[in-house]
């Protein structure tokens, strides 16, 4: 490795240590839940999830609101992206674009890996990529009037994780309002009893 490498790979291999020794505070702090449950009244969660495939990364997003009720799902596709958690940042923060997009207040984030949580909560600290990513998420978060992110088990984000693996065309975002798209109407049922469509 050259004298000119050392510096930016001993950075950002101290931000990996970092993340990865909060990982049981962070499980700790968030409660790591099990399987999906609706937000409070009046507020919308938003779960997102990231799927690497061969050239790049998959984004998913699914949006519901403290009825259960769909609202939204989303998907894109980004080339060369091959660390998964910087596949989930992108997912996080994909997801808050669009919360920010179509005026969604306060959303309860919800993503399935800790690293991404607790690199928004040390963000400042983190003198990569992935720290400016997740300066952004905080931001947006900031801008969308106070929304949270959470860390789930990856059975409470199922439904973001079918959205992941959606193949749309390579950095053009797809979107369904309303109605969900068809690979998701299982999930959903799964995850919420009371969900209208058939």
């Amino acid at each position: 490795m050259e004298e000119m490498e050392i510096v930016p790979w001993a950075e950002a291999f101290l931000d990996e240590y970092r993340l990865h020794q909060s990982e049981g505070e962070e499980n700790h702090l968030t409660g790591d839940t099990q399987i999906w449950k609706r937000p409070q009244e009046g507020r919308l969660k938003i779960n997102t999830d990231a799927g690497i495939g061969d050239e790049g990364v998959g984004l998913g997003v699914v949006v519901r609101n403290h009825m259960g009720e769909f609202v939204m799902a989303a998907a894109k596709q980004v080339r060369g992206i091959q660390d998964p958690t910087m596949g989930e940042a992108l997912a996080v923060e994909f997801g808050l674009q669009l919360a920010r997009q179509h005026h969604m207040v306060s959303p309860i984030m919800e993503v399935d890996c800790v690293n991404v949580v607790a690199g928004v909560r040390r963000a400042a600290g983190i003198q990569t990529e992935l720290g400016v990513i997740c300066r952004n998420i905080g931001k947006l978060l900031e801008e969308t009037g106070g929304g949270t992110i959470q860390h789930v088990s990856r059975k409470a984000n199922e439904a973001a994780h079918i959205m992941a693996h959606v193949r749309t065309l390579w950095d053009r975002a797809e979107v369904w309002f309303d109605r969900p798209p068809l690979i998701l109407l299982d999930q959903l049922k799964i995850d919420d009893v009371t969900f209208p469509y058939q």
